[in-house]
């Protein structure tokens, strides 16, 4: 007699299934809840981001043959300067060392690497870094790996004001200016979906990053979660009617 087979197909064999056109363009990933989970284990924060960067790298890994675009990794806020000094050094350390390990990857599989962020209060060494992955892959693409360093939308927009007064008077200011204005080389759009873990409700200053986005939170800290979890923050999104000012789209 034949056994039933009752094997059920995991998540990535469901969103193979699924037409590329209901995937999410660009995915933004705001990963968070490494410091508490460090504490539910008597560690130091660093401890934790450093677990959560290991779980991150499986994550990207599981998701980078599906058609999204656009991958983005919310790496440090500008509002993450007013953690400890020795926390910040060791997240400065993880980020510059993520980046070096990835750049041979993302070579080989011809993704772009690009950084959001301002770069004149990071360490000389990870501005080096970053410099160095954007140029070794600027003719890379069309995926695009991205992640957001000492960023935030309210400072971004000032740093967009302080080129636009440099400019000729009758220079005209339109949403062109704007796009070539903001961080990524205007290759950069706004989320189609953000993934936040930890549980928690709310985006972050993600100013332009963040239009018509759709949000999924991850009911975990960081360091719990498998590639599994996102797996189901996209089956959500492919599920979904968008409504750009009440039209669907």
């Amino acid at each position: 007699m034949l056994r039933k087979n009752t094997h059920k197909p995991n998540g990535i064999s469901k969103l193979k299934e699924i037409p590329v056109e209901k995937f999410p363009k660009h995915v933004l990933i705001i990963p968070d809840g490494d410091g508490r989970w460090a504490r539910k284990l008597n560690k130091l924060p660093t401890f934790g981001h450093k677990k959560g960067y290991i779980v991150l790298q499986k994550i990207i890994r599981k998701l980078q043959d599906l058609p999204i675009n656009t991958l983005t990794v919310w790496g440090f806020s500008a509002d993450n300067w007013k953690r400890s000094d020795g926390e910040v050094s060791g997240l400065m350390k993880i980020l510059e060392a993520g980046i070096k390990e990835a750049l041979p990857e993302l070579i080989e599989k011809n993704v772009r690497f690009i950084c959001l962020g301002r770069r004149d209060r990071i360490p000389k060494s990870l501005k080096k870094t970053i410099e160095n992955a954007e140029e070794r892959t600027k003719n890379n693409g069309p995926k695009i790996f991205c992640t957001a360093i000492d960023f935030s939308g309210l400072d971004q927009e000032i740093r967009m004001m302080e080129k636009v007064l440099k400019l000729p008077k009758n220079t005209e200011v339109g949403i062109d200016l704007i796009k070539n204005l903001r961080d990524g080389y205007n290759l950069i759009t706004p989320a189609d979906l953000i993934i936040r873990t930890s549980g928690e409700q709310r985006t972050s200053d993600l100013g332009w990053l963040s239009q018509n986005s759709e949000f999924y939170s991850i009911k975990k800290l960081l360091p719990e979660t498998s590639p599994n979890d996102f797996v189901l923050a996209l089956l959500d999104y492919t599920k979904r009617e968008r409504r750009f000012g009440g039209r669907i789209k």
